[in-house]
């Protein structure tokens, strides 16, 4: 006579799937804690401005007056890629 068992599903299945969804859970906040392209393009484009300025003022190419204006530029590029990175996040926990 057959007895009705219910088939126990393997400790190695229960792994599986269990390192599966850790694998998924970390993606997602992977992908939630990604920077924002723009912001990123923004930032790298303010460095090669400044490092451009500050080579062109140490050799003369540019006068002060130029280099100042890089320079207030450049900060303002700065302040604009910081808020795209890290300002207009929708998250509700506290914001480092």
């Amino acid at each position: 006579m057959a007895k009705n068992k219910k088939r126990q599903h393997s400790r190695t299945v229960d792994l599986k799937r269990q390192l599966e969804q850790e694998k998924l859970a970390d993606e997602k906040s992977r992908a939630k804690n990604r920077w924002n392209p723009a912001g990123r393009a923004l930032l790298w484009g303010d460095l090669v401005l400044l490092a451009a300025a500050s080579l062109l003022e140490m050799n003369g190419l540019i006068s002060d007056q130029a280099a100042g204006i890089c320079t207030v530029v450049g900060v303002i590029l700065l302040l604009a890629a910081l808020w795209l990175l890290f300002g207009n996040r929708k998250a509700k926990g506290p914001r480092l």
